[in-house]
């Protein structure tokens, strides 16, 4: 994920001096705030995505706290999670939505089903995630089924589709320099050789448990984003159709409700969801 330590990045204090970033700092400020150690780490590795040299060190903490203050709105929403993470299909494309909007959370301006010139060929990228410092091409493989693994072939594919990506970027003035990474999600697990191929050729793997610490389950809990599929008051029907219309996160769908948008949901079930989703929203 990083090209260097995070401890090798020189931050910007207040006063104009540089320093290296220190984590520990970070984290002890965060449990006496009241943050447990679990929770300070998981902190700790959201904001790592978002470093680079030179960043402020008031927006480090500004950052911190921020997702500190979610944690603290949080409520049990968080029940039957990765069922409703699996209820994003048949198809794969509210996955590469949902996908897009936790990067967003971290700051960066998405594209979702981006075009891109490689250096033979162009692609077409799920989600293309950039801030001034950082370019992420990512590949969504969604699944229907819990057992199902991504398989050893993805990486080995993606990383040719990377190669020939970086490759035209050698080329570009403007974007030569430029930290550009390559990332795999997935709804479920990815198999030990595809977590090998992944590490040996520095792809990132993101998976609902790896890596053990700042997987996707920790990072939808951590950001408080949930897809609609986690509602209980509206059908599966209601729940497809609304997909279907692109309407994935239960933020989106609390804004559309709360502007009388017309949404093809049950007038009784339509104000259970307002309930519900207010609940943990606001």
């Amino acid at each position: 994920m990083h090209t260097k330590p995070l401890s090798n990045y020189l931050i910007k204090k207040a006063s104009g001096d540089q320093v290296y970033f220190d984590g520990q700092k970070l984290v002890d400020s965060l449990m006496r705030s009241g943050a447990d150690e679990a929770l300070a780490n998981q902190i700790l590795q959201a904001i790592s995505m978002e470093l680079h040299d030179g960043m402020l060190t008031s927006d480090i903490y500004t950052k911190a706290y921020r997702i500190l203050q979610k944690q603290e709105r949080k409520t049990a929403v968080n029940y039957r999670l990765k069922q409703a993470v699996l209820q994003l299909g048949p198809s794969g494309y509210p996955f590469e939505q949902f996908v897009g909007e936790l990067f967003k959370a971290r700051g960066f301006e998405v594209e979702v089903g981006k075009l891109v010139n490689g250096y033979s060929v162009r692609h077409e990228l799920d989600v293309v995630a950039t801030s001034e410092h950082k370019h992420i091409f990512v590949e969504c493989k969604f699944h229907n089924y819990q057992g199902t693994k991504t398989n050893v072939k993805v990486p080995m594919y993606i990383r040719s589709r990377f190669d020939d990506l970086i490759r035209a970027r050698h080329f570009n003035n403007e974007l030569k320099e430029t930290n550009t990474q390559g990332w795999i999600v997935t709804n479920t697990r990815f198999t030990s050789d595809a977590i090998k191929f992944g590490r040996d050729y520095g792809l990132t793997l993101l998976g609902w448990d790896y890596p053990s610490k700042g997987n996707l389950k920790d990072w939808i809990e951590l950001e408080n984003l949930h897809p609609l599929t986690c509602l209980s008051s509206i059908t599966r029907k209601e729940k497809k159709q609304l997909l279907e219309r692109g309407i994935v996160m239960c933020h989106d769908l609390y804004k559309r409700i709360t502007e009388r948008e017309h949404l093809p949901i049950k007038p009784r079930n339509l104000r259970a969801c307002k309930r519900e989703l207010r609940d943990f929203i606001e």
